[in-house]
């Protein structure tokens, strides 16, 4: 059973001290293709994945000119761009980790 109380109910008044704004958040792929446009030069993605995803990636990055603006699968692609990958196993990370390098070829 509730308990009346004489004290009247009160509400929590927000803070009205004045909003940061935080900067827009960027993907991963945002800030990677970013680097690598700065570069000018083959840039070495700094995570390593499978065999499988490694290609598949860079695959992804090779063909991004090919499919609409809206289409991309990598986010941070913009339109026109082409862009030569490779990947290759490397012996930085577990046995059959891989890397992906890629570099702006047209923009």
């Amino acid at each position: 059973m509730l308990q009346e109380t004489s004290h009247p109910v009160s509400s929590t008044v927000l803070n009205s001290a004045p909003c940061r704004q935080r900067p827009k958040r960027r993907s991963f792929w945002q800030r990677v293709l970013d680097q690598a446009r700065s570069t000018g030069d083959w840039y070495l993605i700094p995570k390593l994945y499978t065999k499988n995803t490694a290609a598949q990636i860079a695959s992804d990055i090779r063909r991004a000119h090919e499919r609409g603006a809206g289409d991309h699968r990598v986010r941070g692609l913009q339109v026109g761009e082409m862009w030569e990958t490779k990947w290759s196993p490397t012996s930085k990370g577990a046995p059959g980790d891989c890397e992906v390098w890629v570099r702006l070829a047209t923009s």
